[in-house]
C-alpha cells in the first residue's frame, strides 16, 4: 500500500463537483492491461490510482489500442492525462510533460557471464575488437551504426541469444527488461548479464494535454510530480515494479532517480 504525507492532499476546488479526469493509455503488457475478469491492472495504472486517491480527485482510465487515436484527443483537449508518452519536440505543442517519470526505454549490451571481466564498455570504441549483434532496420542509435563495429546483423531479434550462448557473438544491445525477464523464464540468467552503461535511454512520461479545459489539470500536475518524487525517493515505486517483475530482476539501475524538488513545476 502506498502511503502519503499529509500536504499533498491539500486540493482547493471541490473534487466531487468536477467531472472525472479522463486518463487514457495502449493497452501494454505489464504496464496497462485487462486481466481475464476485465479489471484494469499494471504499473502505470497503480501510480495513477495512488495519485487519484492521495488527491481525492475522480478519474476515468480507458484503454485505447491506437496510439494515433490518443495523440488526436490530446490534440483537441478530449483527454487529460495520457499515459506513457516519450518527450518529442512536436508533441510540446499539444502535451506538458511532467518533470518526474518512472519509466524508460533502455538498451544495455547483453555478453555472457564469463566474459564479464574480459569486456568492457565506455564508448562504442570500446567493442571494435569484438563480435558485435544487431537486427536489421533497428534504430538503436546513429552512432552505433556508423560506428567501425564487426557487426553481425540478423532480422530476427530474438536470434541473438542463442548465438550469444553459443558464444558465434560477443555482445548485443538489446531491451534491457524485457530481455531480463526473458533470460529469467528461461532460466537463462545465470549464463547472460549485461554491462551496466546503456547504449541509450529514453524517458516516457505520463504528460497532460494542453488543451484540457479540466479544472483541476493544474493541481493534477504539481501533486503528481511531488508524489512520484517521493514514491521515487522511498521504495514504493520499486516496489510496484516487484509486483509484475521477479525481485532480482528490478535493479535501481532500472528505475529513474527522483528529479530534485528544485526542478519540480509549482503551478498554482
Amino acid at each position: 500500500m502506498l502511503t502519503y504525507a499529509w500536504f499533498f492532499l491539500a486540493v482547493s476546488l471541490n473534487s466531487d463537483s468536477a467531472p472525472p479526469l479522463l486518463v487514457v493509455g495502449t493497452p501494454e503488457i505489464p504496464y496497462r492491461y485487462q486481466d481475464e475478469t476485465g479489471e484494469l491492472k499494471g504499473i502505470d495504472i497503480e501510480i495513477i490510482q495512488g495519485v487519484m486517491k492521495a488527491m481525492h480527485f475522480n478519474y476515468t482510465i480507458r484503454l485505447v489500442p491506437v496510439g494515433s487515436r490518443i495523440i488526436k484527443m490530446a490534440q483537441s483537449g478530449d483527454v487529460d492525462i495520457v499515459l506513457s508518452f516519450s518527450k518529442k519536440s512536436d508533441r510540446l505543442a499539444y502535451l506538458r510533460y511532467p518533470k518526474q517519470y518512472y519509466s524508460q526505454f533502455t538498451w544495455n549490451f547483453f555478453i555472457r557471464r564469463d566474459d564479464a571481466t574480459r569486456i568492457k564498455y565506455q564508448t562504442l570504441k570500446d567493442l571494435e575488437s569484438l563480435r558485435v549483434g544487431a537486427t536489421q532496420d533497428w534504430s538503436y542509435t546513429e552512432a552505433f551504426w556508423s560506428a567501425p563495429l564487426n557487426l553481425h546483423v540478423e532480422t530476427n531479434n530474438l536470434l541473438h541469444i542463442e548465438k550469444l550462448l553459443r558464444n558465434r557473438i560477443d555482445v548485443v544491445p538489446m531491451n534491457t527488461l524485457p530481455t531480463l525477464v526473458e533470460l529469467h523464464q528461461r532460466g537463462l540468467n545465470q549464463f547472460i548479464s549485461y554491462l551496466s552503461k546503456p547504449l541509450s535511454s529514453k524517458a516516457y512520461y505520463n504528460p497532460t494535454s494542453k488543451f484540457s479545459t479540466h479544472p483541476l489539470l493544474s493541481k493534477w500536475r504539481v501533486n503528481y510530480d511531488r508524489l512520484l518524487y517521493l514514491w521515487l525517493k522511498n521504495g514504493q515505486v520499486k516496489s510496484i515494479y516487484h509486483r509484475y517483475f521477479p525481485k532480482d530482476i528490478i535493479t535501481d539501475d532500472l528505475i529513474p532517480a527522483p528529479q530534485t524538488m528544485e526542478q519540480v513545476p509549482l503551478d498554482n
